[in-house]
């Protein structure tokens, strides 16, 4: 067995003790390792899930072919900007009213809703082909 350094005594010989005291923190700090790196996978798992794109849960095709077509005198004084392109609303374009009574360009709210069935204004949700199915 090897002689402990301790500064400002003589070396002794290691006790079994010293020696299962050792091994005891070896499996402490080897279990902390383990848990570091289990810890650090997971946030590494975090970030990547958070980077990726989410394009959430589509509206069914019968929600959005069945949006109101308002006209433009249906307008109100609020909606002069479509909030998913930033283009006017001006007349001639062909518009598509939400339930929530929030409106877009037609182009953009179906383009919109076919990746993600929420309101880009205020998250109401349209229905999505599996609950169209689960309803009677």
């Amino acid at each position: 067995m090897g002689l402990p350094f301790q500064q400002g005594r003589r070396p002794r010989e290691l006790t079994a003790e010293d020696v299962e005291a050792r091994e005891r923190k070896r499996q402490r700090w080897e279990a902390w390792l383990v848990e570091e790196k289990r810890i650090e996978a997971h946030w590494r798992e975090v970030e990547e899930r958070m980077n990726a794109p989410s394009y959430g849960v589509p509206a069914s095709d019968h929600a959005i072919v069945r949006l109101y077509m308002p006209r433009w005198c249906e307008l109100t004084r609020g909606e002069h900007r479509c909030a998913i392109c930033l283009e006017d609303l001006e007349p001639g374009n062909k518009f598509r009213r939400m339930p929530c009574h929030h409106s877009f360009h037609q182009l953009c709210i179906f383009k919109w809703l076919r990746i993600n069935r929420l309101c880009p204004v205020c998250q109401f949700a349209l229905p999505s082909d599996e609950e169209q199915a689960a309803s009677p």
